[in-house]
């Protein structure tokens, strides 16, 4: 069970490849029966693909904070662009534990996120919020 102690670990996903196939299948995933008005731009959503979920996979994968994922909840997430990102681009990004609060028989665990062009050139910063029963 996460606690106070583990606030300040962080979790590096670096070289995640913006894979132009699958950009391009993400955008017309969400874009539905609309044409995607710019076909090489890639959607500021895509960015829980690099850099929300492969930093989270570690941080899930982390036994000694022991989150479970049965009782996840996923209570939010935000994100402030900084870059555009393109297809091709390699970026890397991490998640740090922020805060660990017991409330109402619940923990919150907010982590901050950042993502970087791999010259250091910010692309995104943000925020999520995890929500697991137990205190």
């Amino acid at each position: 069970m996460p606690d106070a102690s583990h606030v300040g670990r962080t979790y590096r996903a670096p070289g995640m490849v913006v894979e132009p196939d699958r950009v391009r299948d993400f955008s017309r995933a969400i874009a539905g029966d609309d044409a995607v008005a710019e076909p090489d731009a890639v959607p500021p959503t895509y960015a829980a693909v690099y850099c929300l979920f492969p930093t989270l996979g570690r941080l899930f994968g982390d036994a000694e904070v022991g989150l479970d994922l049965a009782g996840l909840i996923h209570g939010e997430q935000r994100f402030t662009f900084h870059a555009p990102v393109r297809p091709g681009d390699v970026v890397d990004a991490s998640a740090r534990i922020a805060s660990v609060e017991p409330k109402r028989g619940m923990t919150f665990v907010r982590i901050d996120l950042e993502a970087a062009h791999q010259d250091g050139r910010p692309v995104c910063s943000g925020q999520a919020l995890l929500i697991t029963r137990g205190a």
